[in-house]
């Protein structure tokens, strides 16, 4: 872990995006995180795709915790861009792999994305590709995940 290790202890609400998502995911993730940051709930996520990131924009926006998990070993120091939140005692960095993982791959990413979940108190899905890495990872959910846009 790197920063605020209380946040950990903290109900954690899960978001996680395909890298290939519909155009309805996007305001639907935009307000769900609006949302979040409204209500002040601490959201966990590896935030690596495009829509996962914007998410995070909107959540940095506001005041409430977020933990980042990474899909390769854990920072020496965080990047420069987000040192300002560590400091202010909103980021945490939790990474569940070994020094000796120093890239992030598709294996490591699956391996994160089912970290976030086994411990998340909820799941959210921005959106889930068909036959994507998501809809592999939604039969390993031991919690009922809500999915924000799908197809029909």
């Amino acid at each position: 872990m790197l920063g605020n290790a209380a946040l950990w202890t903290l109900p954690k609400t899960a978001f996680l995006c395909s890298d290939k998502y519909s155009a309805g995911s996007v305001l639907k993730s935009y307000d769900w995180a609006g949302e979040m940051r409204r209500d002040g709930r601490c959201v966990i996520s590896g935030f690596q795709s495009r829509l996962e990131r914007d998410v995070l924009d909107i959540l940095l926006s506001g005041n409430q915790p977020i933990i980042i998990a990474l899909a390769r070993s854990m920072y020496v120091k965080p990047p420069a861009r987000l040192k300002p939140y560590v400091d202010a005692g909103r980021l945490l960095f939790v990474s569940p792999f070994s020094s000796s993982v120093t890239r992030a791959n598709r294996e490591t990413a699956f391996a994160r994305n089912h970290f976030i979940a086994e411990n998340a108190d909820e799941v959210v899905f921005g959106y889930i590709h068909p036959g994507g890495m998501l809809e592999r990872l939604i039969a390993h959910i031991v919690t009922e995940p809500r999915v924000l846009d799908r197809l029909p």
